[in-house]
């Protein structure tokens, strides 16, 4: 089976990276989709049942012991919500990278999931150094606002604020970061490097790239979020026994795993950072244009 392979090291505006972005779901969404849910379905499994938990939980606070009755399966749900998020960046970018090193842009499941289990340690400690300087950063800034704040300083919203937009700030400078590691194999730090050279002059841009793509994602996801809604009035309107009861936690529960899958719709924000990465590099770089001339040379 043969297709058109879509071009990565090409010159794109805004409007040419959302639709190159859709265009290659369309043409990937069996490989994308399947993959991405065949590695990560046990994570989002279990991140539904103890959000589920969690829901049910809440309507029955009176007859809980202590707060960790509740707190718990939420955490534990949350947990396990990070993971499925870590498993589509991982299997995503691991799809990208298969499909642009593919002869035609045709292959199969088994070659996704054999690239993602070559990027993971990579992928993997790409996130753990990201969260953990993204974290120290916040500390420092927003922890301290916090702090100011318990000492009655009221310079603690403006420091807050300034943490806040901050860690905004860097967020974008380093969106790249796992599209550096992966395509340039570059170290931690030098990847951090190269993406804010790349986003130099184009940080405004970015950033309205991402939002958009995100607000393409939420309305998406809503859809998915629909059965948790359905849920909540059916309990409502059925009364306090019926969501204590072990029915009322079975509708959520079910609930939750079907909004679990919006985890999945996470691929498209991942999917317009490749492109607009490989679009900064053709405009500062032009190694695609280059290779054309050599080519016809």
């Amino acid at each position: 089976m043969n297709q058109t392979k879509i071009e990565f090291k090409k010159v794109r505006d805004f409007g040419a990276l959302l639709n190159v972005t859709f265009d290659y779901i369309k043409s990937n969404f069996k490989t994308l989709f399947l993959s991405n849910l065949y590695i990560s379905a046990p994570a989002i499994l279990l991140a539904g049942v103890f959000m589920g938990m969690y829901q049910s939980s809440m309507f029955n606070f009176a007859a809980a012991e202590d707060i960790t009755r509740i707190g718990l399966p939420f955490i534990v749900g949350m947990f396990f919500t990070a993971i499925a998020y870590f498993i589509v960046i991982a299997v995503t970018y691991s799809h990208l990278m298969v499909y642009k090193e593919s002869e035609s842009g045709y292959f199969e499941l088994d070659d996704v999931v054999k690239a993602t289990k070559k990027n993971f340690s990579i992928i993997l400690t790409t996130a753990l150094g990201y969260i953990f300087l993204m974290g120290a950063i916040g500390i420092i800034t927003v922890g301290l606002g916090f702090f100011l704040m318990t000492q009655q300083l009221y310079i603690f919203v403006l420091l807050f604020l300034f943490g806040m937009f901050f860690l905004m700030y860097l967020s974008i400078k380093w969106t790249f970061i796992f599209m550096v590691r992966l395509e340039e194999k570059l170290s931690f730090s030098d990847a951090l490097r190269r993406s804010s050279n790349l986003i130099k002059n184009n940080w405004w841009f970015t950033f309205g790239l991402i939002l958009v793509a995100g607000i393409i994602q939420g309305f998406m996801a809503f859809i998915l979020y629909i059965p948790n809604y359905i849920a909540m009035f059916f309990v409502m309107f059925a009364g306090m026994d019926t969501a204590s009861s072990g029915f009322g936690r079975i509708i959520y529960i079910l609930s939750s795993i079907i909004t679990s899958l919006s985890v999945l719709l996470y691929s498209i924000n991942i999917i317009v950072v490749a492109f607009h990465y490989f679009n900064l590099v053709e405009r500062k770089e032009a190694p695609g244009l280059l290779q054309k001339i050599d080519e016809i040379q």
